[in-house]
């Protein structure tokens, strides 16, 4: 998928602009994040097993999708673009509904493509039906969070607290403690302080060379300050 809305391209801010912008959703997907899960999946044996010609001939064919829909992407103005992204939703259409993992990459690629539109509440589904196409891949926490950014979008604080949650649970998830920070932060911003200075503390107690718990220690602190926890 194209780099348009690569999560790691959207962040790459100074720990200084990121306390200055906390409060500030992230929105984006987690698009670089899903091509290295893909990766670490085939080493870890997510694949294994997928011999059947049917399978590879699915897979294959969300890749000619995907590349097309992405090639030369740059350089197209808003009419080509929308072009692309109408056709590519309409040849995911077979793919979308199969349990398996055909199913799982075809609802993302249209996860992705509905999150571009700025089409929340549409890509929201696919990232749901992603997840619920074959249970306990290896992406399963790419599409929580990203469920959880969508939710944001909708201004539905509960779901999004929840899904950041299952992926920050999933410790293989590259970016578990980035979907920690952000459940503390969906809490803070909810009002609920002490759901919040809970999940700071253990961001910084379970990863405390970690970015993001530089980040929760500075938010403890001005809680405390503020008076808004003990």
């Amino acid at each position: 998928m194209s780099n348009v809305l690569t999560m790691e391209k959207k962040h790459r801010e100074s720990a200084g602009e990121k306390v200055d912008g906390f409060l500030t959703r992230n929105r984006v997907v987690i698009l670089a994040v899903f091509l290295i899960a893909v990766v670490a999946a085939v080493a870890a044996g997510l694949y294994f097993g997928i011999r059947q010609s049917g399978f590879k001939k699915g897979l294959a064919a969300i890749d000619a999708i995907e590349y097309t829909f992405t090639k030369d992407i740059a350089t197209a103005d808003a009419p080509a673009l929308v072009e692309r992204q109408n056709a590519a939703m309409k040849a995911l259409e077979p793919y979308l509904a199969k349990k398996n993992i055909v199913g799982v990459r075809a609802n993302m690629l249209a996860a992705e493509i509905s999150y571009e539109k700025k089409d929340f509440s549409t890509s929201l589904g696919y990232w749901l039906a992603a997840i619920d196409c074959q249970k306990n891949t290896y992406v399963q926490p790419v599409c929580y969070f990203n469920a959880a950014s969508c939710s944001e979008e909708l201004n539905n604080n509960e779901d999004a607290a929840k899904y950041y949650e299952i992926a920050a649970n999933s410790k293989e998830f590259l970016l578990s403690s980035h979907a920690l920070f952000n459940f503390a932060r969906v809490k803070e911003t909810s009002g609920d302080n002490n759901a919040a200075a809970t999940a700071y503390k253990k961001l910084v107690d379970e990863y405390p060379y970690d970015n993001w718990a530089s980040l929760a220690q500075s938010r403890l602190i001005t809680l405390k300050a503020e008076g808004l926890i003990e």
